[in-house]
């Protein structure tokens, strides 16, 4: 590395910065995805040469700072004027930075113990770490490494059997032995023809290439047929997507409401020029609480364009749940003056059928929460502070939800009876969480989501693009609705059609098949994440317990 500056902190920090830059352009929009592999390299190399833990720290976080920044900067707002997003997204930058030292932490523990032991864990560390992120109430898996290959079709076909963490291991397997290649050419103890740099070409070359050759042989099965098969019509619905493009924060004044439900009435409309079976509108479309009592007048336009048409809607909704007597609330529930009535607030879906009593609607309720923009993490230990993350703009503040709700489409005037699950927004990023879904006999999705928070930013195109990585692991038809866009359908191969530009009007539609075919990930779950997960906890622990011993013998000395 002779072409790095020969002061060792100017050198450790232009690593950082090289790394960082890496690691960001390797996610979509971007279409680098290999700059994360010599991103990682790099990373790896700050962490296993570190002289100190709070040397390890500080490099690594730099890393990470320039690594969110650049893939998540729009998360901030910076297009609105509104103080809590940007506050919000700036904290999620320096936050979600911190919560990613941990692999990397864990990693540099064990290279005390033998530097050996840590490259072969690390792959499985990193893994871990994912799934462990996937499941608190801080969950940020936005960007899981497999992320990265969102564009590759003819590479990611493998995840029906693996999920996305099976793509993260694939990339720290193949990180690890470029480390070691370039490491031991680069201090002489091997040489670019030596028979151990040979292996090791040949190695790193199979495992980039198994996923080409898999995927290859996957999308060119015959029976790929039966995704698009349109003869067995009691699992064929065609749906439309009515994208309205309303402004995420204008549609929240109350003086606006009667407009933008005039707006959704009107496009709906004109999505049944198209005589769907399904119509679809998108996450929290009304600005007020759907189901409540007073508000009925307002949603009494939607049931008697149902009604009216025959024609099923799903759409996302606030809703106000008032609590039985019977049924204890939690300990950060909501009370209604002057009733002392106890309830919560949900972000929420709903199916709403022709001629059926909105009060027997089928309706999901968002279990998988935003942390500090929709709730505050684990607000139920502690209740008063949820007064402090309270949006202004909209409803915040939500419950969390704890079904999974899977909804039946079944019209026996169109002969169609087949069901499917409808992911609310950020759900769609959580690849364990969907086979849930699956499990219970969805067989496709509709993802409704409001990504115009983010202007016309990176963001609303990597949340459209993970929703690939769901279609591919489930094989399912995914129908997904955006407020602003972006609006389509992804087959289960994981192919996109009838895109609805960012920022646009406009309504598409398109015969969707339901299919009963349940992966080997949707019917095992993550077992990479879950095996990982151990791995990294007894990781962790060994590397304390090294950790006190040397203090000990340090001691003696």
């Amino acid at each position: 590395m002779n072409f790095l500056p020969k002061n060792e902190n100017l050198r450790a920090l232009l690593l950082c910065l090289i790394s960082g830059v890496l690691l960001g352009v390797s996610f979509p929009p971007f279409k680098t995805w290999f700059f994360v592999y010599f991103g990682l390299a790099i990373l790896l190399y700050i962490t296993l040469n570190a002289t100190r833990f709070r040397q390890a720290f500080a490099r690594t976080y730099v890393v990470m700072l320039i690594f969110n920044e650049i893939t998540l900067y729009w998360i901030s707002g910076w297009h609105s004027n509104d103080t809590f997003l940007k506050i919000g997204g700036v904290a999620t930058v320096f936050v979600h930075s911190l919560f990613m030292l941990i692999p990397l932490l864990i990693t540099y523990g064990v290279s005390r113990i033998k530097k050996e032991l840590a490259l072969a864990l690390f792959p499985f560390i990193w893994v871990g770490y994912e799934f462990f992120d996937n499941e608190w109430q801080f969950a940020f898996p936005w960007l899981e490494l497999g992320n990265t290959e969102t564009y590759n079709l003819n590479r990611i076909q493998y995840i029906e059997f693996t999920g996305i963490h099976g793509t993260t291991f694939l990339i720290c397997a193949v990180t690890v032995l470029l480390y070691l290649l370039i490491s031991n050419i680069y201090k002489k103890k091997w040489k670019l023809s030596s028979p151990a740099s040979i292996a090791l070409y040949f190695s790193i070359l199979a495992i980039l290439l198994f996923p080409n050759f898999y995927s290859s042989s996957r999308l060119s099965n015959p029976d790929n047929v039966k995704y698009f098969n349109l003869s067995d019509s009691n699992k064929v619905v065609n749906t439309a997507i009515v994208q309205t493009n309303v402004d995420a924060f204008k549609k929240w004044d109350l003086k606006a409401q009667d407009k933008v439900v005039d707006t959704y009435v009107e496009w709906l409309h004109n999505g049944l020029k198209f005589g769907p079976d399904m119509l679809v509108l998108h996450e929290t479309a009304t600005p007020f609480y759907f189901l409540e009592d007073v508000n009925l007048l307002k949603s009494k336009r939607f049931f008697d364009l149902v009604d009216s048409s025959k024609t099923f809607l799903t759409m996302g909704i606030p809703h106000k749940y008032y609590y039985p007597d019977t049924i204890p609330a939690p300990p950060d529930h909501r009370t209604s003056e002057p009733s002392k009535r106890k309830f919560d607030v949900f972000n929420s879906a709903i199916l709403i059928e022709p001629g059926k009593f909105h009060k027997d609607l089928t309706i999901h309720k968002k279990v998988k929460l935003v942390p500090f923009s929709e709730r505050m993490p684990y607000q139920e230990k502690v209740p008063f502070a949820k007064k402090w993350f309270t949006w202004g703009v909209g409803i915040s503040g939500w419950q969390l939800g704890n079904d999974t709700n899977v909804f039946v489409l079944k019209d026996k005037e169109k002969n169609i009876d087949t069901k499917f699950a409808t992911l609310i927004c950020y759900e769609s990023v959580f690849s364990d969480f969907v086979t849930q879904f699956t499990k219970r006999g969805a067989e496709y999705f509709i993802i409704v989501t409001n990504d115009g928070w983010w202007g016309n930013t990176s963001g609303p195109y990597q949340h459209n693009q993970y929703a690939v990585l769901r279609a591919i692991e489930n094989r399912k038809w995914i129908v997904r609705c955006a407020q602003t866009g972006v609006s389509c359908f992804i087959d289960p191969l994981g192919s996109m059609y009838d895109e609805i530009p960012y920022w646009s009007t406009g309504v598409v539609h398109r015969n969707i098949v339901g299919n009963t075919e349940k992966t080997f990930f949707s019917e095992n779950g993550d077992i990479i994440g879950r095996v990982g997960y151990y791995i990294a906890a007894l990781s962790l622990l060994g590397s304390i317990v090294g950790y006190v011993y040397r203090r000990k013998l340090k001691s003696k000395a």
